[in-house]
């Protein structure tokens, strides 16, 4: 009985289940606050903008705010 696949098929069909593997396990075993680190630093840096530019905020919301025009 022979295998329906040649040598070099087997070993690339090993690596990738080897490989999947590896990383089904790694999303297991990882906490997601490592994962989250990453966003939340973007976050910040997002929300000290968004102060900066409402600082900077002479006029009042009346200006600009936006009418609509009937066509």
């Amino acid at each position: 009985m022979e295998l329906p696949y040649t040598n070099l098929e087997m070993a690339f069909i090993l690596l990738a289940f080897v490989i999947f593997s590896l990383f089904t396990l790694a999303s297991i075993y990882t906490t997601p606050d490592d994962s989250n680190e990453e966003e939340e630093h973007e976050k910040k840096g997002r929300e000290k903008k968004r102060k900066k530019s409402e600082k900077k905020k002479n006029c009042s919301e009346e200006e600009h705010r936006i009418e609509a025009v009937e066509l």
